[in-house]
């Protein structure tokens, strides 16, 4: 029968009645719709109703916060202006023009195979060709009428038309009236990006001519070159209109219509703050928005999901405690003090975020998980950490604050830091282990988002003060919450077993022979129960306090009659079974009025189970061989051992006081007597109801009789001294 087990409702009354099975669960899980709600009381969404849109630069009268994602639209003169801005961007696209090039030489060219064809036909034909072609002068048409020199003026202005066009030339006109400095210059499918005025124009061209005609002496002759090179002329670089005016309405298209991108939870104004145009513009935006959904809509479905988030959070801690840790679901203290927990947490958070806004390093989850971890144990104080960290994290007001890498991680390290805490050095490692943890996230997420070393630093000293902050309120809160959920910490395992305690020292001075024995059996169960995994503490402290019924009247106990006559040699066997039987029940009340918790007080009746009184069984029997004896009033009471602790009290119990008796206390004999002990506690039923495998069984005789070898091992005699009695002549020493 394991412990969850026990904690279940009688499998009858599940079996019999559907209803009483729904009770159960809903009464566990209202915990959970609580803290969800004060949650929601805490961090509630924002109720968004504007009425009237503020001034820039008028103070806020609240606080506004996005209660769903919009989007902040342009308005059409932005729009515009923003397209016109980008499109003027765009630089003008010039292309050469490669048609002009032929063009120009085939008019040149065709110009002088012309000349040539006239001159055949006489001179006055010639010349009457060259004026009216070229609108030549009559000193320039003489100049041409000669061959030799017509030759000589047409392999110039060929070959100067053909070098200069080809680099490119524009209309003047045409640059002059390009505003850009810089244009893109194509030819055919390559593009660069050249200076405005590094295009040649029509007067750069005519001034190249100049002095390309100086090529030839005679003046008549220079004038005709130039005169033919501006009559040839044709511009081989144009501005491509088409393609420019198409980049640019590219450009005007792909203005994004969207000013602002708003999320959930973002703060669009505060109160006390005045309103900037930004700020007016996205709660025009949001005013908007809350007319196409409906005016009622937004509160109610922040309403809902709030809670919805706060709850399915919580169900998976819930789920868990369901599936993992079924003895703690079964017990509706605590799963109601897990509510309260986590509905501290967010209401101290609550404060702690009022007073100091957008600090996520002051968040006390590692609170939180130390109490947890006290309580239970370090993976359930983790869980706690990463729950909460979840939790607080979706919250509106804390959205965007870096809480759950902070929480998580302080929540880890407290968890991790007060795993075992036996000494007051170990509350100082904790409060150092959450201090170097708080470092840490403060650097990590310093360098993400690239903070200044003093926003660093002021960040790692608050998450510092924060360790032992979260310390000092867990080492408040917990003893509240053992009182609780009457669970027994190893804290008060430590208080408990201070050997100063009014109980403890009446034991010790009334019982002398009974505290010996529960020492003994106190070191016993503690390394044992060391061994397979148990509570070692708690054992020790049972076993402090596993007998203290026999105070009621010790001397009525062998091991504290000191050799002195044996009451019960003139008892009768029932009355003696009595007495031995009810130091048990006396015991239980003993421990009642010592406040001793429940699982200190399981000792007393769990350490003898039902085992039989088996002396006085006997000597029963043999008085009264008819049959007359009632088995059952030399049995204890119970119950039989139901955790691992009390289990091996009952083998600790008994085999301290077998070994105790024997002869032969050879390790062997030893191993021997406990093997007998422990098969005959499994035989009778004894152990069947603790959570001990034969594995674990195995581990504890071997450790059973590993540290009982070690107690009664063989000791050395010494010669009698001067002045030593005879009777001390034999003493050993270990």
């Amino acid at each position: 029968m394991t412990p969850s087990e026990r904690t279940l409702p009688p499998a009858g009354a599940a079996s019999r009645s559907l209803g009483s099975s729904i009770r159960f669960h809903m009464l566990r899980w209202l915990p959970l719709v609580g803290t969800a709600a004060v949650g929601y009381a805490l961090f509630p969404p924002p109720a968004v109703v504007i009425t009237a849109l503020p001034d820039a630069g008028q103070v806020a009268d609240r606080t506004v916060v996005a209660p769903f994602s919009f989007q902040t639209p342009k308005s059409r003169e932005e729009m515009s202006s923003e397209g016109e801005s980008r499109a003027f961007s765009v630089r003008p696209v010039y292309r050469y023009s490669p048609t002009a090039y032929d063009s120009a030489l085939a008019k040149a060219r065709s110009f002088f195979a012309e000349l040539t064809r006239a001159e055949q036909q006489g001179p006055d034909l010639l010349r009457a060709v060259a004026a009216t072609r070229v609108n030549l002068g009559p000193e320039e048409t003489e100049f041409l009428a000669v061959e030799s020199q017509r030759r000589r003026a047409q392999a110039v202005v060929t070959h100067f038309l053909a070098e200069l066009l080809s680099r490119g030339v524009a209309d003047a006109g045409v640059l002059r009236a390009e505003p850009s400095r810089q244009v893109s210059l194509r030819r055919a499918e390559v593009e660069q990006v050249v200076a405005r005025d590094s295009i040649l124009s029509f007067a750069d061209l005519m001034e190249r001519a100049e002095a390309a005609a100086s090529a030839i002496d005679s003046p008549a002759g220079q004038r005709t070159v130039r005169r033919l090179v501006a009559a040839f002329y044709h511009p081989t670089v144009v501005p491509d209109l088409a393609l420019t005016s198409s980049r640019r309405e590219q450009l005007r298209a792909s203005v994004d219509p969207v000013k602002y991108y708003v999320s959930a939870g973002e703060r669009i104004v505060t109160a006390g703050q005045p309103v900037t145009e930004v700020a007016r513009a996205k709660l025009g935006a949001l005013q908007a928005e809350i007319g196409k959904r409906g005016s009622g809509h937004p509160f109610l479905r922040g309403a809902a999901g709030a809670l919805l988030y706060n709850g399915a959070v919580l169900a998976v801690f819930w789920v868990l405690l369901l599936f993992y840790r079924r003895e703690t679901y079964d017990r509706l203290r605590e799963v109601v003090f897990f509510g309260v927990l986590f509905s501290l947490a967010l209401l101290l958070t609550a404060g702690l975020n009022s007073a100091f806004p957008g600090r996520p390093e002051l968040v006390p989850i590692a609170f939180a998980a130390i109490v947890v971890t006290l309580l239970y144990n370090g993976r359930v104080g983790m869980v706690t950490a990463l729950t909460l960290a979840i939790l607080l994290d979706g919250q509106w007001a804390l959205r965007g604050s870096e809480i759950l890498f902070f929480g998580l991680v302080n929540g880890v390290a407290g968890a991790v830091g007060i795993r075992v805490v036996r000494r007051r050095r170990h509350l100082y490692l904790t409060i150092g282990v959450m201090a170097a943890a708080s470092v840490l996230a403060s650097v990590t997420v310093g360098l993400i988002q690239g903070w200044s070393t003093f926003m660093m630093g002021a960040s790692a000293f608050l998450g510092v003060l924060m360790a032992p902050a979260s310390a000092s309120l867990a080492m408040i809160v917990t003893p509240l919450a053992e009182s609780a959920t009457r669970i027994t910490t190893d804290l008060t395992l430590l208080e408990l077993s201070d050997l100063g305690r009014p109980l403890l020292r009446r034991l010790a001075q009334e019982a002398p022979g009974t505290w010996a024995h529960s020492l003994a059996m106190a070191n016993l169960c503690e390394s044992a129960c060391n061994i397979i995994g148990a509570n070692g503490l708690l054992a020790r402290v049972g076993c402090y306090y596993h007998d203290v019924g026999k105070l009621t009247n010790p001397r009525l106990f062998i091991e504290n009659q000191a050799g002195g006559p044996n009451p019960h040699d003139e008892l009768g066997p029932i009355e003696s079974a009595r007495i031995i039987r009810n130091h048990v029940i006396d015991g239980i009340a003993l421990g009642q009025a010592a406040a001793l918790p429940d699982v200190v007080q399981a000792f007393i009746p769990e350490h003898h189970g039902t085992t039989d009184i088996t002396y006085f069984l006997t000597r029963a029997r043999l008085l009264f061989p008819d049959d007359r004896v009632n088995a059952a009033d030399f049995r204890y009471p119970g119950p039989r051992p139901q955790s691992a602790e009390t289990a091996v009290a009952m083998l600790a119990d008994s085999a301290e006081a077998v070994v105790r008796v024997l002869d032969d206390r050879s390790p062997d004999r030893v191993r021997e007597a406990i093997e007998q002990l422990v098969a005959q506690k499994l035989a009778s039923g004894q152990l069947d109801e603790a959570p001990l495998s034969l594995v674990d069984i195995d581990r504890i005789k071997r450790e059973f009789a590993r540290v009982m070898s070690g107690t009664y091992h063989k000791r050395i005699g010494y010669p009698r001294a001067a002045g030593v009695p005879p009777e001390l002549e034999t003493a050993q020493r270990a």
